[in-house]
């Protein structure tokens, strides 16, 4: 089987599997190894494909596993009492969320803002994360709500932390013979009683230059993050710790930023830098004024 892309750019010629359960699929994958590609929305597999940068002998569509879409309670203990969303959920799954806790509006607001309508329809939250593009939304919002990701394999399953799971640009720590299945917060950073975010972008539906999320756990704590296209996530533990001290001076959080970005962005640009800062100022004040009606 082959498809076509735009223009006179075609996709090369695959083996095409769709199984219709999560055993069907680990069997699948077990079988031919480094030969298969998942394909989740295809928002990033198929691109390449058609510039010839992956010429995977077969793809495996998994929508057709029920139980890797949509969101639901976890009991299990790993974590305890959280939440578990479906690798398979596409972002317009959950833009069309209820808002009705702090989480599901933040989640909701998040993935209404991803691209363009027809790749929301398409594209999934795990995709993006095993994409693990530095670029990406999923990426900022998961590493700063300390998320798990669940791959299974037919030998087993590997409960990971986000940050321990994306090892760099464009790379992670899944094997050949594994599948990612879902995203897990437990009950503590599921239990939001604010958030802000903010995203910066040349032109609507284009990555992100910048982007900042600023979030309050029901415990009171903060946790402040940005995304920089060039390194990806990263957490400003000393913003964060002045917001947990109480509401801090407006001048002394713009110069922790500052400061703190500086540090953790030393190639960027000082205009880059100073975008990242004042994005991240006002995903803070944003959650600072939060109400959940």
């Amino acid at each position: 089987m082959a498809g076509r892309g735009a223009g006179a750019m075609k996709l090369p010629y695959f083996d095409y599997r769709a199984p219709a359960s999560l055993d069907e699929a680990l069997d699948t994958l077990a079988a031919l190894g480094s030969d298969a590609k998942i394909l989740a929305g295809g928002q990033s597999l198929l691109p390449t494909m058609r510039y010839g940068l992956a010429r995977p002998a077969v793809l495996l569509d998994l929508k057709r596993v029920p139980t890797l879409r949509g969101q639901q309670a976890r009991d299990d203990g790993i974590p305890e009492d959280g939440i578990s969303i479906g690798a398979m959920t596409t972002h317009a799954d959950l833009a069309r969320g209820a808002p009705d806790t702090p989480l599901a509006s933040l989640l909701a607001a998040h993935a209404a803002q991803i691209a363009f309508p027809a790749v929301r329809t398409q594209g999934t939250v795990g995709g993006s994360l095993v994409h693990a593009d530095p670029a990406g939304d999923w990426p900022l919002l998961f590493s700063a709500l300390d998320a798990r990701v669940e791959v299974r394999s037919r030998r087993g399953r590997r409960d990971i932390a986000l940050r321990d799971f994306i090892l760099g640009p464009l790379t992670t720590d899944i094997q050949i013979d594994e599948l990612l299945t879902g995203i897990a917060l437990d009950a503590d950073h599921a239990g939001l009683s604010a958030w802000g975010r903010s995203k910066l972008m040349h032109r609507a539906g284009e990555y992100a230059t910048t982007s900042a999320v600023a979030l309050r756990r029901a415990s009171g704590q903060w946790s402040c993050w940005i995304m920089a296209p060039s390194t990806g996530p990263r957490a400003l533990a000393g913003c964060a710790a002045l917001l947990d001290a109480g509401r801090p001076d407006a001048g002394q959080l713009s110069r922790q930023a500052a400061d703190e970005i500086a540090a953790l962005l030393p190639d960027e640009t000082p205009v880059a830098r100073y975008r990242h800062a004042v994005n991240l100022i006002r995903a803070i004040e944003q959650a600072l004024e939060y109400r959940h009606d």
